[in-house]
């Protein structure tokens, strides 16, 4: 609204300025108990403080408000409804009109020009009271919003590191580094890269091998404790004489095996899982075994299978998968996957290592 009303500078200063606008006219409204009621809040202090606080948006009130501050009516237009409903029109000093496009989440403003790239200077942002003449203008361009968003809901993205010397798009940080071995660069390649958004349209062509998360041929699970393939369940195991409350107990010292045994025990003592995790973070970095990273996958199958061989309900749980592809839902790529832009990425290992347990269960049974 500043932005539209003033011309000015809409940082953090001015936003707070109108902050405090609303909360001093609630303030001294002679009728706080009615005002109070009317904002929604027990007392109009505490919608002071409320409206004062920059992580809290305004709404209809606020608009009210500030249209009173910049003596204007101010046309708030509707995605939703498709409509245009007036603000402040009936102040006795209002003197001109602003448009708000609302999307159903916020506002935007919305300015005038001879095109659509009108430089800043020569924007139309003001515009006399009760004129009606822009609403037509201002309810298409809320209908070509729905358009857009429509199409964004579509959309399914994910994100992946470009190589800033060819260009070529690969999953990871490691993928990198080995494109970065395999692929030969010019002498000025300085092995740097960024981090992109591929975004593919509503009924493009997806990603050879791309895993549907909503297929029937899915099961995922995420690692809260509930679902018995998770390493969080709470089912004991016994691996070479130590006790794990749970797999992922085990999984969090596995890492300091052989290396510093005196904190793999510390984090198999630990009460839950998140103790557990507090005490491996927090480990010394020269306490992990060396080939971590060779040996993982490893000892996760050897943790699986002794999980296996001790928890029956594991076992019902990890066969009645059937065929169908596992997935851990894990913000670590290399345990599992995430979906964040509908696209799900990651390495998967624990899904694979659950996957080649079931193959062994199903030959043996």
């Amino acid at each position: 609204m500043s932005y539209l009303a003033e011309g000015a500078d809409c940082g953090r200063a001015k936003a707070q300025e109108l902050r405090n606008v609303c909360a001093e006219d609630a303030l001294s409204d002679p009728d706080p108990a009615t005002r109070a009621l009317l904002l929604g809040f027990d007392s109009i202090e505490e919608y002071a403080n409320w409206i004062r606080n920059e992580f809290h948006w305004g709404g209809e009130n606020e608009i009210l408000c500030l249209a009173k501050h910049y003596k204007v009516e101010v046309a708030v237009v509707s995605c939703e409804s498709l409509s245009v409903m007036c603000y402040g029109s009936d102040l006795p000093d209002c003197t001109g009109r602003i448009y708000l496009l609302y999307t159903g989440q916020h506002y935007d403003a919305i300015v005038a020009g001879e095109d659509g790239d009108v430089p800043v200077e020569r924007e139309l942002k003001r515009h006399k009271k009760g004129d009606e003449s822009l609403d037509n203008s201002a309810l298409e361009l809320a209908r070509q919003q729905n358009i857009e968003a429509e199409r964004k809901a579509k959309q399914k993205r994910v994100k992946k590191i470009k190589c800033k010397g060819c260009g070529a798009l690969v999953s990871d940080n490691d993928a990198f580094a080995a494109h970065c071995q395999e692929v030969e660069h010019d002498d000025d390649f300085a092995y740097e890269c960024e981090e992109v958004d591929v975004v593919y349209e509503a009924g493009e062509e997806l990603p050879e091998g791309t895993i549907d998360l909503n297929s029937d041929a899915v099961h995922s699970f995420s690692n809260t404790g509930k679902d018995p393939l998770c390493n969080a369940f709470p089912a004991v195991v016994l691996i070479d004489g130590i006790s794990y409350p749970t797999l992922e107990h085990y999984w969090q010292a596995a890492r300091f095996l052989g290396t510093d045994d005196a904190v793999a025990k510390q984090v198999a003592a630990a009460q839950t899982v998140d103790e557990a995790v507090i005490v491996a973070t927090g480990a010394r970095p020269e306490s992990q075994r060396p080939d971590w990273q060779e040996s993982r996958k490893v000892l996760l199958l050897a943790g699986l299978r002794a999980k296996a061989a001790q928890c029956p309900a594991f076992v019902a749980a990890l066969l009645g998968t059937g065929d169908r592809t596992v997935v851990a839902l894990d913000q670590d790529s290399w345990a599992g996957m995430t979906a964040p832009g509908g696209i799900p990425t990651g390495q998967n290992n624990i899904g694979e290592a659950l996957m080649a347990l079931r193959k062994e269960l199903q030959t043996k049974s």
